[in-house]
């Protein structure tokens, strides 16, 4: 019998080390796509923004600021995952608001994914050295 629990007690850990990568590996994999996403869809708009059709300008505009605010929610809900639940809303709401002032997103996404990209190795490594 006490093999058993002996061998829940190694494998527990094990999956929830495989289950935060598996969750790091997806918020990567997401928060790359729509900033890929976000960019192709703002450099595009830029080039074709004076000859095409006013109602293909607005509906690449809607596309564009969606995904833009995808960027900030994907971040909050990781940062929630992280364990930061008080002020990552905040935050990133005042974040997304000042991306959109001329433009401050040339460096307010960059760092912002930076620092996203740190807080979920750190999250990763912070349940490795808790476990050993």
């Amino acid at each position: 019998m006490t093999n058993t629990a002996d061998a829940d007690k190694q494998l527990h850990p094990f999956i929830k080390n495989e289950w935060l990568k598996t969750k790091r590996d997806a918020f990567m994999v997401k928060i790359l796509f729509i900033i890929a996403g976000y960019t192709g869809i703002t450099l595009g708009l830029n080039a074709i923004r004076a000859t095409a059709p006013l109602w293909f300008v607005w509906l690449l505009i809607i596309i564009q600021l969606i995904l833009y605010f995808s960027i900030f929610t994907v971040s909050y809900l990781r940062a929630k995952e992280c364990g930061f639940k008080r002020f990552s809303f905040v935050i990133l709401l005042i974040l997304s608001v000042l991306g959109r002032v001329e433009n401050w997103e040339l460096v307010i996404i960059p760092v912002l994914l930076v620092i996203m990209l740190v807080i979920s190795a750190r999250n990763k490594n912070l349940l490795e050295t808790n476990t050993l």
